[in-house]
């Protein structure tokens, strides 16, 4: 394989797994949001 096309494959799985990255890493952040909203909730409930 030349070398354009295997920097072009290597950079394409590079972004793909950035972006796989990014998106568990927001997801981790609106569950926090949504977990600390809940508890939120549930302290105004009792209190």
């Amino acid at each position: 394989m030349s070398n354009l096309p295997l920097f072009i494959a290597g950079l394409m799985v590079t972004l793909i797994v950035a972006a796989a990255g990014a998106l568990l890493v927001y997801a981790a952040v609106l569950d926090g949001r949504y977990e600390r909203d809940q508890q939120d909730e549930s302290t105004a409930d009792h209190g």
